[in-house]
C-alpha cells in the first residue's frame, strides 16, 4: 500500500477536513504540507479520493481503485521528485497557491464528463489537472509523459510558447518516459515516421500543420516522434539531460527562444548539425541506437496505422548504378528546415562510388541555406561504415567511397540545417549526382582513419601466400584478423587474440580453416582491434 490518505465511507467529513489531516509521505520519504482541495469535477458525494504528496487522485465511489491509486502515487512522487530534484523543474501552480494537483481517473458513463481522453487540461479556477481512462493504469510510459507536462505548465520562457513549439512539449515528455523506462518495447512508437517522412521540419507539430499536408497518422505523431532526437543527444551524444528541460524555466539572455533555438543555443549550432546528421545517419542504418525490440515495436506500429502512400524513406533508389546526372527532388519531397533527405544505391559490384550534392544558396522564403551530407555503407560482413561529404561551403560538399560486392547498400543523406527555426513550409531546395565507376582489386577500401589498420598486403594478387601487414595502436589490445568470402562468409581466422602495439605481419597461404585451398578470386580482409575495423582486399590466382 502507498503512503497516501485513503479518502472513503465517511466521504463528506473527511472531504471537508483534508486541507488539515497529517502531510502524507513522498516516495523519498519526505514530508510535505498539506493542501486544499479545490475540484471542478469531483465531489465526495460520488467520488472516493487518495492524496500523497502534492497530488490528490478521484475515482467514481462505483468503482474500487484505492490500489492502483496507491501504486500511481507511489510512481507520481517518483517522477515528480526527478523533474524537480534533476532536472530542475517547477511544481505546477496548484500547490503552489496551497491546492492539491487533481487526476481523475475515468470511463465512459461515470460521474466525470464524457469525452475525456488521456492528458492534462486547465479547469474553470485556471489550475491544471490530469485525465486518465482507467484504462491506462499500468501503463508507465502513457503516465510518466503525461507526469512530465504537470511539470511544464509553469514554464516562465515566452519563446516555449508559440505555434512552433508544441513539437517541444510533446517530444520532450515522451524523451522523459523513455529516459524512464528505456527497455520497453514501446518506448519509440512513433520512430518510424522520422525516416519514412523525412523531408517535414524538425518542429511539425499539431499548431503548425500545414494545409496541404496529409491529414494521417505519421504526420500527425512526427512530434512525438522527435522524442528520439533528444534521446539521442542524451543517451548517445552525452549532452546533459538538463539541457532538455532548461528551457522550460530558462535564463533572460534565453527567455525569446524557440526550443529549437534554444537547442541551437545550448548545444552549439555546428554542434547540433552534426549531431542531427549522425542521427539520420543512425536511424538509416535501421536505428542500431535503440533495442531490437524497440525497432520491431516502432515497424509494426507503422504497418498498423500509417498511410503506404506517405511513404518518402527514399526518394530514389538505384540498382548498382549511379544517377545518370544530376536530380533535384521535386517540391513534395524536398527538404524543409532541419530535415533530410535519403538516396538508396542497391550495389552489386566492386566500384567506386562518388557522390555531390550542391544545394540553393536561399530557401523559399528567402533564408540563407546550410546543407551537409553523410554517406552510410552497409556492408555484409562488418556492418556500417559512415562517411561525411566533405563541403567547400555552406551548400556544396562531396565524397567518394570504394565498395565490393559485399557493400550491399549505399545511402546518400542530405541534410538541410539552416539558421532558420520557424515555419514547416520554407523549402530548400538542391541537386545530387551520385557517379559510379569500376576499381581496382588491390586497393585497400577507404574508410575514416582507424585505431587499427591495414597496411597492405604483398604479392597482391598472390599464387600461394601474402603477406598482410597491420597496425594495432594501444598494446595488449585483443585484436582480430580474418578472410571472408564476397558472400561475407567466414573463410579463414589468421588472428584472434592479444596483440602488442604496433606493426604486424600475418601471413595467409589460400587455405580455409579445415585446411583445404579455396577457389582462385578476389576475397575480403577484416582487421578488427580497439573497437574499430579496417577492410582491405586481395586476389588469389593460381
Amino acid at each position: 500500500m502507498a503512503n497516501g490518505v485513503s479518502i472513503g465511507g465517511t466521504r463528506m467529513t473527511v472531504f471537508l477536513c483534508l486541507a488539515a489531516l497529517a502531510p502524507a509521505e513522498t516516495a523519498d520519504a519526505q514530508t510535505e504540507p498539506g493542501y486544499m482541495v479545490q475540484s471542478e469535477f469531483g465531489d465526495p458525494l460520488s467520488c472516493d479520493m487518495m492524496a500523497q504528496g502534492i497530488f490528490l487522485v478521484w475515482w467514481d465511489i462505483q468503482n474500487d481503485l484505492s490500489e492502483e491509486a496507491a501504486v500511481l502515487l507511489d510512481s507520481m512522487s517518483a517522477y515528480r521528485q526527478t523533474c524537480l530534484d534533476s532536472l530542475e523543474m517547477e511544481d505546477p501552480p496548484n500547490p503552489q497557491d496551497g491546492y492539491y494537483f487533481n487526476v481523475y481517473l475515468h470511463e465512459e458513463g461515470d460521474v466525470f464528463p464524457d469525452g475525456w481522453a488521456c492528458g492534462v487540461g486547465t479547469d474553470c479556477y485556471g489550475y491544471p489537472y490530469m485525465t486518465l481512462p482507467i484504462g491506462v493504469l499500468g501503463n508507465w510510459m502513457t503516465i510518466s509523459h503525461e507526469s512530465f507536462h504537470v511539470f511544464q505548465y509553469s514554464s516562465d520562457a515566452p519563446g516555449f510558447d508559440d505555434v512552433d513549439v508544441f513539437w517541444y512539449i510533446e517530444a520532450s515528455a515522451n524523451w522523459f518516459a523513455a529516459k524512464r523506462y528505456p527497455c520497453v518495447p514501446n518506448a519509440f512508437l512513433e520512430a518510424e515516421s522520422l525516416v519514412r517522412i523525412p523531408q517535414v521540419a524538425m518542429w511539425l507539430g499539431y499548431d503548425n500543420f500545414p494545409g496541404y499536408y496529409p491529414e494521417n497518422w505519421q504526420r500527425y505523431v512526427h512530434q512525438y516522434a522527435m522524442a528520439l532526437f533528444l534521446f539521442y543527444l542524451t543517451e548517445e551524444v552525452g549532452v546533459p539531460t538538463s539541457v532538455v528541460c532548461d528551457g522550460f524555466y530558462n535564463g533572460d539572455e534565453l527567455q525569446m527562444l524557440l526550443p529549437q533555438e534554444y537547442l541551437c543555443a545550448e548545444v552549439g549550432g555546428e554542434e547540433l548539425r552534426e549531431h542531427f546528421m549522425d542521427w539520420a545517419a543512425h536511424m538509416t542504418n535501421d536505428f542500431d541506437f535503440i533495442l531490437p525490440s524497440q525497432r520491431e515495436t516502432a515497424e509494426e506500429e507503422w504497418e498498423a496505422y500509417a498511410d503506404p502512400d506517405d511513404d518518402n524513406e527514399f526518394v530514389q533508389v538505384y540498382l548498382d548504378s549511379g544517377s545518370g546526372g544530376w536530380y533535384s527532388p521535386p517540391d513534395s519531397l524536398t527538404t524543409t528546415a532541419w530535415s533530410f533527405n535519403t538516396y538508396k544505391v542497391l550495389n552489386q559490384s566492386d566500384a567506386a562510388y562518388s557522390f555531390h550534392l550542391v544545394g540553393d544558396s536561399l530557401g523559399s522564403e528567402g533564408e540563407p541555406s546550410y546543407f551537409l551530407g553523410r554517406v552510410l555503407v552497409r556492408n555484409a560482413i562488418t556492418g556500417a561504415s559512415i562517411y561525411d561529404l566533405e563541403m567547400t561551403g555552406d551548400t556544396e560538399g562531396s565524397v567518394s567511397v570504394e565498395v565490393t560486392e559485399a557493400d550491399t547498400a549505399l545511402c546518400l543523406i542530405v541534410g538541410s540545417l539552416p539558421e532558420a527555426f520557424e515555419g514547416a513550409e520554407q523549402l530548400f531546395h538542391y541537386q545530387v549526382s551520385i557517379e559510379k565507376a569500376a576499381t581496382s582489386v588491390g586497393q585497400t577500401l577507404r574508410r575514416r582513419p582507424p585505431a587499427a589498420r591495414l597496411d597492405g598486403c604483398r604479392p597482391n594478387p598472390f599464387g600461394s601466400m601474402a603477406v598482410i601487414e597491420y597496425v594495432v595502436p594501444a598494446g595488449g589490445s585483443s585484436a582480430s584478423l580474418a578472410v571472408y568470402d564476397l558472400q561475407g562468409r567466414l573463410v579463414a581466422a589468421l588472428v584472434d587474440g592479444p596483440v602488442a602495439a604496433g606493426r604486424h605481419d600475418a601471413v595467409w597461404d589460400g587455405r580455409d580453416a579445415s585446411g583445404e585451398q579455396v577457389p582462385c578470386g578476389v576475397y575480403l580482409l577484416r582487421l578488427q582491434a580497439e573497437g574499430t575495423v579496417d577492410l582491405g582486399r586481395l586476389m588469389l590466382l593460381r
